[in-house]
């Protein structure tokens, strides 16, 4: 068949085939004499759904360096410098991705006579890393926070690898339940079976576990191996992922 010759599918493409393998019977039979006035009746709406919890296998986390005070292009300079300082430190560690997150220049404002006047600024830059070796990023992250920047927030990520893995596993649940509920309305309604009219299947829905505010900072620098490691730990996150069609129950 055309699909064997296709070495590897995406889960998008593995869907609308499966989908249209589903629906292609239903569309033959629809093609036969007198099948369209037959459809008019004993036409059943279905939804199905199927759930799972995992847990996330990505560890995120925020850290950010700021510095405040009168000369912005010195204050630029000074965040740049332990930013691209911690960069580089971060990409050393093969199992992390590291990567710059926002950057800001802010003025602050006081009141004299009435008016407001400028008299300084606030820089910041972020820093974002990201791994599912998540007891090296927690020592890591110690270690940077020792170099002067602040662990502001902490959070978890569904790899795509594991949510292709959990949507194969959702899909032939979802699409079990479905058949299942059809069967059961053919009996329920006097009919012998079904014929497939319709089917789609929508996205994995699951939001990943939102960063928290976590604001630690070293006070003093620490010999390397007394730096201890950021403590991070993910709860489980539920997928669900919902099968939608119709049929059309046979005598």
């Amino acid at each position: 068949m055309p699909v064997a010759s296709v070495p590897v599918l995406s889960t998008r493409r593995r869907v609308a085939l499966l989908a249209f393998c589903l629906i292609l019977p239903a569309a033959t039979q629809a093609q036969e004499p007198g099948a369209a006035g037959a459809a008019a009746s004993g036409v059943v709406e279905l939804q199905a759904s199927a759930q799972v919890e995992v847990v996330p296998d990505l560890a995120v986390l925020t850290l950010a360096a700021q510095q405040s005070g009168s000369d912005v292009a010195g204050l630029t300079a000074a965040v740049s410098r332990t930013l691209d300082a911690a960069l580089g430190a971060a990409r050393k560690v093969r199992s992390v991705d590291a990567a710059s997150g926002g950057f800001t220049t802010q003025p602050h404002w006081t009141t004299v006579d009435g008016r407001a006047q400028r008299d300084g600024w606030t820089v910041r830059g972020e820093l974002i890393l990201k791994s599912a070796d998540i007891p090296t990023l927690g020592r890591l992250a110690g270690q940077l926070a020792q170099q002067g920047l602040m662990v502001e927030a902490s959070g978890f990520a569904i790899s795509p690898s594991l949510r292709d893995r959990e949507e194969t596993t959702l899909i032939d649940a979802a699409i079990g339940r479905f058949k299942a509920k059809a069967a059961d309305a053919a009996r329920a309604l006097g009919y012998a079976g079904y014929a497939l009219r319709s089917v789609r299947i929508e996205p994995v829905q699951g939001q990943d576990n939102p960063p928290r505010p976590l604001m630690l900072r070293a006070e003093a620098a620490s010999p390397a191996a007394d730096i201890p490691a950021i403590p991070l730990a993910g709860g489980r996150t539920p997928l669900r992922l919902t099968v939608q069609g119709s049929v059309q129950l046979t005598r």
